[in-house]
């Protein structure tokens, strides 16, 4: 009977751990690999309100950037600059709302700016497209008047430098002012188109007598200065080929003539 049980218990034992065996080999249930999770994020990606760029190594992109001919320039945290301005290299660029580098003109709240083709601010004096323009240290462009290096210039509603005649007008009634080629207001006297100006201290063109060194003049009512004769309030006053005013004793046209010392004719 001893040996008869051993078999059994043999067997037993065999078929136990059978069973442990066969539930240790049920298959594992894997989970499918995420997508989103394993993809590597390159090129532009909006995360919230804020735009960043990834490298081809999915490494957010800091610095200047040029993508599709346009610039960039993304800040020290990835975010793309827009809408703000920036300060590199000593040069100040703008960056718009979609965050592409400025060129040519762009207006600054009231103000008017101008970049060149490498985005950089313009200042000091430029010419664009035939015209002169100026531009502050802060870049702005100059309008109306402005005193420039110790010299008054002026400018058009579009900020280009005028020359020549200007008429300075409002309502009470208005005056001449006259701008060099250079465009630098004229002062003093100033000979235009074969015939002599005088403008005072603010620019303003002169008419009627005018006192200038102790000598008179008789500027006519376009500004010209009158030379000959004149007659004002039934008086009459010679003007020398100089303009100045005679006084004394004058031989003119082959007679003499004598003047008061406020150049009436006696």
């Amino acid at each position: 009977m001893k040996k008869a049980i051993l078999p059994v218990l043999m067997s037993a034992m065999f078929v136990v751990p059978a069973v442990s065996h066969a539930e240790k080999q049920e298959p594992v249930k894997q989970l499918a690999p995420n997508t989103e999770q394993t993809m590597q994020q390159t090129g532009w990606v909006k995360e919230g309100n804020t735009w960043y760029f990834y490298d081809q190594n999915g490494v957010k992109k800091t610095g200047w950037l040029k993508d599709n001919g346009t610039w960039y320039y993304l800040n020290v945290d990835g975010t793309m600059k827009s809408n703000s301005w920036l300060s590199y290299g000593g040069k100040w660029y703008y960056f718009d709302n979609s965050g592409a580098m400025k060129t040519g003109w762009v207006q600054d709240a009231d103000y008017w700016c101008y970049f060149n083709e490498d985005g950089s601010m313009v200042t000091d004096w430029r010419k664009i497209d035939g015209n002169w323009y100026y531009f502050a240290s802060n870049g702005y462009m100059a309008t109306k008047l402005d005193t420039i290096n110790g010299k008054t210039y002026y400018f058009d509603d579009n900020g280009a430098m005028s020359t020549g005649w200007v008429y300075f007008g409002n309502s009470y009634g208005g005056q001449w002012r006259y701008f060099n080629e250079d465009g630098s207001m004229a002062r003093d006297w100033k000979n235009i188109n074969g015939s002599w100006y005088y403008f005072n201290d603010h620019g303003y063109m002169a008419t009627g007598w005018l006192k200038e060194n102790n000598n008179w003049y008789y500027l006519n009512a376009n500004g010209s200065m009158k030379t000959g004769w004149v007659q004002d309030n039934e008086s009459w006053y010679y003007l020398q080929s100089n303009g100045v005013m005679a006084i004394g004793k004058h031989f003119i046209d082959g007679k003499w003539y004598s003047f008061k010392d406020n150049g009436v004719m006696m």
